[in-house]
């Protein structure tokens, strides 16, 4: 990672569990997949996910993709 994006203290989330943000709680994800940002971006990674309704059918969810710091942002909790 750069120095950009090496200093961020955000974790990123656990694929296939759903979380939901302290900031906006009507926003709820299915996390899909992480993905490690490239060595020349801003953010550490980028969330791939949809509405937790669909996570056994992703292939027809509205998706989201959000980067860490967004995600940091929305302070978002795992749901349990």
């Amino acid at each position: 990672m750069t120095t950009g994006n090496q200093n961020m203290q955000t974790e990123p989330p656990l694929i296939g569990q759903t979380y939901v943000s302290r900031a906006t709680p009507d926003l709820v994800i299915y996390v899909v997949d992480v993905i490690d940002s490239d060595l020349d971006e801003d953010f550490a990674f980028i969330v791939e996910g949809c509405d937790p309704a669909y996570k056994d059918d992703t292939t027809n969810a509205d998706g989201y993709e959000i980067t860490s710091d967004v995600w940091a942002r929305h302070d978002f909790v795992l749901v349990e």
